[in-house]
Order: C-alpha cells, then sequence, then structure tokens
C-alpha cells in the first residue's frame, strides 16, 4: 500500500538528524495548509 507518516518516522527514529527534518518538513506542512486554506476562505469572499 501506501506509505504513511508514521512509517516514515518510524524509519528514521534513530537517527536523530533525519528525525528533526521530517518534523520539521511536517511541521511546515501543517502551516502551508493552513495559510492555503485561510487564502482560499479570502479569496472566495471577495470574490462572493
Amino acid at each position: 500500500g501506501k506509505i504513511s507518516v508514521e512509517d516514515v518516522l518510524h524509519c528514521v527514529k534513530r537517527d536523530e538528524r533525519k528525525y528533526s527534518r521530517v518534523r520539521d518538513l511536517l511541521s511546515m506542512n501543517e502551516e502551508l495548509k493552513k495559510a492555503r486554506k485561510a487564502f482560499d476562505e479570502i479569496k472566495y469572499v471577495s470574490n462572493a
């Protein structure tokens, strides 16, 4: 099947540098999702 976030974290948990990088990327991804959602809401409201 599909590789999940948990699978990646499990594979890199012993390598502190990689684990830290994966965590950073995941938190950045969450921030981008929130920003995109807010931007889409603003765009939707201004078009109405």
